[in-house]
């Protein structure tokens, strides 16, 4: 009898929340981890500055990219605390417009490919909210690595100009605060923003110079920004969102006969993606 009388509450108990106990420890358990497939286009700016602050060069064009996402937030039926875990990948490619001028304050034109890769890994201390609001914040490492490949071009005058290669990489901490909020049943808002925290950056550059073909540069890292703001509909979200990066002047160093240093450099990016993401 008294394991009936539980057996009845419990059903009650389902019946008054609008769901039944089976419904209701599936829906927890579809809310514990999700992942993310996307492709984004993005709207690449890279700028570099000679010491005395003018605009070396602008590079501008689109960069497409495929992006990968984990996310497991925790079990959080009947706890309104918890802390969760996330990382990412995501791979671009693309060729931009080099807008700029040589050493020797030539201009010239050209253009620039881009291949690279961005990873990152993310604690998410998580406070969900009664009413479908939950507050995140985050914090964990992340990096950049990519190829800045400038095609060889002439100056207005005809004369030929040599192209470059360059291995870029750079790692940093993330720190920031996010939120989403239930609309609908399947259908929320979610947006987030941060800072990268410097910690180390590094470009490895064939200059195909004579007496110059390759140099070490170690361009100091500042903070930068990044953020977004999206909407998930089911299995379906679209995203806007904005990443910065933010490098001071390297030191000289000395390459064959040369004196070398990266400039003062900045990139901006804003870029929409669509992705499809499978709960389980």
């Amino acid at each position: 009898m008294v394991v009936f009388v539980m057996l009845v509450s419990s059903g009650i108990a389902g019946a008054a929340s609008g769901q039944a106990p089976e419904q209701k420890k599936h829906d927890q358990k579809k809310l514990d981890r999700r992942i993310d497939w996307g492709i984004s286009i993005q709207d690449y700016k890279w700028s570099e500055y000679l010491e005395n602050g003018s605009k070396l060069l602008e590079e501008t064009g689109l960069l497409y990219t495929l992006a990968f996402d984990f996310e497991s937030l925790g079990k959080y039926a009947g706890w309104r605390k918890y802390i969760g875990w996330r990382s990412g990948v995501n791979l671009f490619l693309g060729q931009v417009d080099y807008d700029g001028q040589t050493w020797s304050k030539l201009p010239v034109k050209t253009d620039v490919l881009y291949i690279g890769t961005k990873m990152y890994l993310d604690a998410v201390p998580t406070y969900r909210f009664d009413f479908g609001l939950r507050v995140k914040g985050f914090a964990g490492i992340g990096g950049r690595w990519w190829l800045r490949d400038l095609d060889d071009t002439k100056t207005g005058a005809g004369d030929s100009v040599k192209g470059s290669k360059e291995w870029w990489w750079c790692v940093y901490g993330r720190l920031g605060t996010g939120a989403d909020y239930s609309i609908l049943r399947d259908l929320d808002i979610f947006t987030e923003v941060g800072v990268k925290i410097p910690i180390t950056a590094r470009n490895n550059a064939n200059l195909y110079v004579k007496g110059a073909s390759r140099a070490r540069l170690e361009p100091e890292q500042d903070i930068s920004a990044f953020g977004d703001i999206g909407i998930r509909w089911k299995e379906l979200a679209v995203k806007f969102s904005y990443d910065s990066l933010r490098f001071d002047r390297s030191d000289k160093v000395t390459a064959g006969t040369l004196e070398l240093y990266q400039p003062k450099s900045k990139a901006d990016i804003y870029s929409m993606e669509v992705s499809w993401s499978k709960r389980f």
